[in-house]
């Protein structure tokens, strides 16, 4: 640095003339710039999550839905890549953002008028006591293919009235939007179902018989960089985006993956979770109204995970309807759990037999009865989760 540094107890003291002309460079173009593009690394928040619903989703991801990244799911019709979407707006709703508290909040209350009413109070979880005064922030879902019905949004605990519904003609009008949802600080998600859903501006105003090569994935690499500057515009660096996306197959390929993600290269680099959805085969089992198909197994993978480790996969069932203990269009929470029990080493198994504490019992459906019935299946979730 040019000057003498003088060293005390195995610390070297840095001069002061050096570190008063960086602030200087600094504060000229935190002026320019705006307050706080320029700072030190200690002043960032820690990568937290929000757990979801689905045990197997947040073994895979290590740990839920990371806040303040861009979030992918993708995959085929029907693989409930939009189900876990709907489920992450109902746990950012109700999350505590001044206190980092999931489920805090049970119902919200709004005053005013317009498109939009502001969030006027709420009421807390039965036992909670806070040590700050609690957050509550909007969250917004871009809904493309105008398929979100407010009575299925209940079903997963969202809240209708303090969704910020928008569904857009045109796809520059949806970015628009997107990207100044995102750098608000009353915003905490971001939910757009789905890149694929409508054609770019080009594809919607032109003839059917004119050619658009790569219109899309041209828009959407634009799309993200501005996505990514709003990101880093939030106040509190808490916005996070999800975006549901899909999948084509090459033909001709002898070797390797022929699957490729569509939309373009930068949502790749973008995307801090990428999960992967795949609807396994339908169940048939015996009801009261004869024999139907039940439900389907799911598969999801992590492609990508730059807070955790990709790779992990898992499997769960989703219902069709009312079938053994898992309610109709839910999924196997009990099983789920069961399941990581064993992949932690938590659950015994010998051959057709099960074992957790003092609970023994043959056949799984029979052992995740015996859990739920006992109370232990809480306590094997405690122990699941530590462990995750």
């Amino acid at each position: 640095v040019g000057s003498e540094m003088c060293i005390r107890d195995s610390c070297i003291a840095m001069p002061k003339k050096s570190l008063s002309s960086l602030n200087e460079v600094i504060n000229r173009f935190n002026k320019t710039m705006g307050d706080g593009v320029i700072h030190t690394a200690s002043t960032l928040p820690n990568c937290r999550k929000i757990l979801s619903s689905v045990p197997a989703y947040n073994y895979i991801s290590f740990g839920g839905f990371p806040i303040g990244r861009v979030i992918e799911h993708y995959g085929e019709n029907g693989s409930l890549k939009s189900y876990l979407s709907y489920d992450a707006i109902a746990q950012f709703q109700h999350y505590d953002w001044a206190n980092h508290e999931q489920g805090a909040f049970t119902k919200f209350t709004y005053s005013g008028e317009g498109d939009v009413r502001e969030l006027g109070g709420y009421e807390l979880r039965k036992g909670y006591k806070p040590k700050k005064d609690p957050i509550a922030r909007r969250v917004a879902l871009v809904d493309l293919e105008a398929t979100y019905t407010p009575d299925w949004g209940e079903k997963f605990g969202i809240d209708n009235e303090g969704l910020i519904l928008i569904r857009p003609t045109m796809l520059t009008e949806s970015v628009d939007v997107v990207q100044a949802l995102l750098a608000e600080e009353d915003i905490s998600l971001v939910v757009f179902d789905s890149l694929s859903a409508v054609g770019t501006d080009d594809e919607v105003d032109k003839s059917m018989e004119d050619q658009q090569m790569a219109s899309g994935a041209r828009f959407w690499n634009k799309a993200f960089r501005k996505f990514q500057a709003s990101l880093n515009a939030s106040p509190h660096g808490e916005a996070t985006l999800l975006v549901i996306n899909s999948a084509y197959q090459k033909t001709g390929i002898a070797y390797g993956d022929p699957e490729v993600i569509r939309n373009g290269e930068q949502l790749k680099r973008t995307k801090t979770l990428s999960v992967r959805f795949k609807a396994l085969k339908k169940i048939q089992g015996k009801t009261d109204e004869g024999d139907v198909t039940v439900g389907r197994n799911i598969t999801i993978e992590c492609m990508k995970n730059k807070v955790g480790n990709p790779g992990r996969t898992a499997n769960f069932f989703y219902a069709y309807t009312d079938y053994g203990n898992v309610p109709r269009n839910k999924t196997d929470v009990a099983g789920q759990i069961v399941d990581l029990g064993l992949r932690f080493g938590l659950v015994e198994r010998k051959g057709a037999w099960y074992i957790y504490g003092d609970t023994r019992v043959q056949g799984m459906d029979g052992f995740v009865d015996a859990l739920t019935k006992n109370g232990e299946l809480k306590e094997l979730e405690k122990d699941v989760y530590d462990e995750m």
